[in-house]
């Protein structure tokens, strides 16, 4: 609140909420928090008059406050921030109540000036590192507290940053009425590492234990050598040079520190701030990371080893001036790349692992990268964070590891790939260095040019007379002078290629998951697709009604993205279907009937090879239920001969899964529509015994509608643009026969089809759309047989195959069963 409040009134705060004064106030009646909190931050936005504390008050204002009495009551907190001051005639701490000062290296004076003072309850003091800031060997003593007269009682407890004064073993803090002039309250804190320098009470040593997970202690006092302790019947055995950091806070070291000991890391963290050191340059010391615990720094150096079992962060650019052993991770310490590791020394993986951010993009995109000057040997998996990238064709890739000794090491990418949209990144050496790439090992059939062997191999040039330009060398072919083309032989003479004067054209390494995520879409498309005679057989109906199911499991083969990406599907269907309704005039008839499906498919899907030589595959199925309805009519209600029209609508609810072979896993829903409508004419040919043979010309158009959730995959790629029409045509004939045996008819078919489709399926990963690659025109054969075994049941088995370009290919197997009424 900004507004200024005047007049002779109070300002009461309650409730449990916040409340923030920045206005200049001059109101007279007093202030009384009795809940929540109250914020200054202004010097003068308290007015004037008594302040009763019972909850929480914060001074967060440069300058000094002025009051007549503060009282800070039972269970409330008084807190004076950093740069604030205050002078109040009476201050009065009662029992239970807690004072809050947070020092700072422009502290000058005393930070509470009063007449008069009764004091109680906790003393909490945050910042003794930064008032320390220029300490090095003497003892540190602070006027915490000046009054006019005697103080009166002293505070119950004293704390440092919230923890208990006398367990914090890394300083010797102590506060108290001083005893020479009890109008002063007096801080006095050394260092232990210095305590014997300070002839303090206690033994110099060099462990620092911040107990509280979360509690940190800044220290930016350098840490230097120190003589052996001073008072041998009390030696602690410290050698005056080593760090021990214990417990489950963190120590943030913020100097040049030049202890020459090792730095062991037990618990916790130890943090070095920006141009933050530990030891001296050329120094051989160690830092010790002990299992689940942290160090790191920011802009800062260790001059020294690194032997790390737990984890070791680094923000901005973090140098080790010596060796690293890794057997645990080392972690890019922020949320976005060009951080860099350097090791002025040589790199060991002891099956550690290295935690980088990437803007997964082209070659020049931003990346987090580990530097080693020297050698690398053993084993590291490298875990990439994408930050923000959107894929993109590399070329030389995106460097992550740059080596500058002998490259021995053996870097391996969690799981052997990251995917971001389209776009599959694998891990690759090249020279030493270690690169990101999303191009494959393939050569596109796109007549690029293929760069010719190092051998100096012949290339033969193309027979269409393409002109082509000699060699420097003066080699077979000598230019005319003008420097103009020249056209090759016509005898195909071999012409060797300058060196380097081609380029191997790139192909992108797509990942696996497209072909899942297109063959679920294809399979659904699919299992709707049905002829008329795929339901009715060639039985002779003789009846007002039927009841009929169908059985259909089958094997699809196809490929996506030009051939990068092979789709292999299984998939199984169960129809049932009944007429509902019949009417016929004696001569031609129409039939209604209501059918529905259960389909269940599994798509496995490998990508093409990746820079390094990897493939990868992925996993998923597509399952869920087709209704719909079915109407026919006959020119011929009895024998079906002549002519007749079919059509048929079904709808598909279906449940889809993705398996990224173990990079992310989705789940997503999709519908599809399908409209049919179909023609045919049978030609009967009568042959002996009542046997006849059946010719039957059929057209089909069939329009569908998929539509898919939006996916957005754990490695935050969107799949979208699953939203498709797609038409369908199919010209064929069907040819089969009645056999009239004692036991029944048998009737042997087959048929022909040509199909032809206006739509790929389609999805686009990110903003990269990618297409399955069906061929607009397919052959389809089947062959089948079905036996009437009464005048009311009848069973049909059929085998299928489809064949088409781009390895396309479906093999299917039915069994049908009608019943008569």
């Amino acid at each position: 609140f900004d507004n200024a409040i005047s007049g002779s009134g109070q300002v009461v705060k309650s409730g449990d909420k916040t409340l923030t004064l920045s206005g200049s106030n001059t109101y007279t009646g007093g202030t009384t928090i009795s809940g929540g909190t109250l914020i200054a931050s202004n010097v003068e936005a308290l007015g004037s008059g008594n302040i009763d504390n019972y909850a929480s008050l914060q001074l967060n204002a440069s300058g000094q406050f002025v009051t007549a009495n503060l009282t800070t009551h039972d269970n409330a907190t008084t807190a004076i921030g950093a740069g604030s001051t205050l002078r109040a005639n009476t201050l009065t701490q009662e029992a239970n109540s807690t004072l809050a000062v947070h020092l700072t290296d422009s502290n000058s004076g005393a930070i509470v000036t009063a007449d008069h003072a009764n004091l109680g309850g906790t003393l909490d003091i945050t910042g003794i590192g930064n008032v320390a800031k220029s300490w090095t060997r003497d003892a540190y003593a602070y006027t915490l507290i000046d009054t006019d007269s005697a103080i009166n009682s002293d505070f119950a407890q004293f704390t440092v940053a919230g923890m208990d004064a006398k367990q914090v073993d890394f300083l010797t803090v102590d506060g108290r009425v001083n005893a020479a002039d009890d109008t002063r309250y007096d801080v006095t804190a050394s260092l232990s590492w210095y305590a014997d320098s300070d002839n303090a009470a206690t033994d110099a040593h060099g462990t620092f234990t911040l107990s509280e997970q979360g509690h940190s202690f800044t220290l930016n006092t350098a840490l230097t050598d120190v003589d052996a302790t001073l008072n041998p019947d009390s030696a602690t055995d410290w050698d005056g040079k080593s760090l021990i950091k214990r417990g489950a806070g963190t120590l943030i070291l913020g100097a040049q520190n030049t202890y020459s000991g090792d730095t062991d890391v037990q618990e916790g963290a130890l943090w070095l701030a920006e141009t933050a050191t530990i030891g001296s340059a050329g120094s051989a010391q160690a830092v010790n990371i002990a299992a689940n615990a942290a160090f790191g720094g920011h802009n800062a150096t260790v001059n020294g080893h690194v032997n790390n079992l737990g984890s070791l962060y680094f923000v901005d650019t973090f140098t080790v001036n010596g060796d690293v052993v890794n057997s645990s991770a080392m972690i890019s310490g922020s949320d976005q790349p060009n951080n860099t590791l350097t090791i002025a020394g040589n790199y060991t993986g002891n099956d550690g692992h290295l935690y980088l951010n990437t803007q997964l993009g082209d070659d020049s995109s931003p990346t987090d990268k580990l530097i080693v000057t020297g050698d690398t040997a053993g084993s590291t998996t490298l875990h990439i964070t994408n930050v923000n990238g959107l894929g993109a064709q590399t070329v030389n890739g995106i460097e992550v590891i740059e080596v500058g000794g002998q490259s021995d090491g053996d870097f391996t990418l969690y799981k052997g790939h990251v995917d971001i949209n389209a776009w599959t990144y694998t891990l690759k050496q090249d020279g030493g260095d270690w690169y990101l790439r999303s191009e494959s090992d393939d050569v596109p059939d796109d007549g690029g040019d293929v760069t010719p062997p190092d051998d100096g191999g012949d290339v033969t040039p193309p027979d269409d007379g393409g002109d082509v330009t000699p060699p420097d060398d003066g080699g077979d072919v000598t230019p005319p002078d003008d420097g103009g083309d020249v056209t090759p032989p016509d005898d195909d003479g071999d012409i060797t290629p300058p060196d380097g004067g081609d380029v191997t054209p790139v192909a992108p390494q797509y990942r696996a998951d497209i072909g899942v995520y297109l063959g679920n879409q294809w399979m659904a498309r699919n299992l709707q697709m049905q002829t008329l005679y795929d339901r009715e057989g060639s039985q002779y109906r003789s009846a007002d009604g039927s009841v009929w199911m169908r059985f259909k499991a089958g094997k699809a083969e196809s490929q996506a993205v030009n051939g990068n990406v092979d789709i292999d599907s299984d998939y199984s269907q169960f129809q049932l279907g009944g007429d509902i309704l019949t009417w016929s005039d004696g001569a031609q008839s129409v039939t209604v009937g209501l059918m529905g499906s259960y389909i269940n498919a599994s798509t496995d899907s490998t990508g093409n090879r990746g820079a390094d030589g990897s493939q990868f595959s992925a996993n998923g199925s597509v399952d869920g239920y087709n209704l719909g309805l079915y109407a026919t009519w006959f020119a011929d209600a009895q024998s079906h001969r002549g002519a007749y029209i079919d059509s048929w609508y079904q709808y598909g609810a279906y449940n889809n899964s993705v398996d990224n072979d173990g990079l992310s896993a989705s789940r997503y829903d999709s519908a599809a529509h399908a409209v049919s409508l179909e023609t045919g004419y049978r030609y009967d040919i009568a042959l002996s015994n009542r046997n006849t043979v059946s010719l039957t010309p059929q057209a089909q158009v069939t329009w569908q509608r998929y539509s898919a959730d939006t996916v957005i995959d754990d490695g935050g790629t969107r799949i979208s643009g699953q939203n498709d029409d797609s038409w369908t045509t199919r010209l064929g004939m069907r040819v089969d026969g009645k056999l009239y045996k004692e036991s029944g008819r048998i009737q042997p078919f087959m048929e022909v089809n040509w199909l032809h489709a206006s739509d790929n399926a389609s999805a686009t990963f990110g903003d990269t759309k990618v297409s399955q690659d069906l061929p607009n025109d397919r052959v389809e054969v089947k062959v089948g047989i079905q036996a009437n075994v009464s005048e009311r049941l009848s069973v049909y088995a059929q085998a299928a195959g489809q064949k088409g370009k781009n390895d396309y290919g479906d093999a299917s197997f039915s069994l049908n069963m009608r019943y008569n009424w």
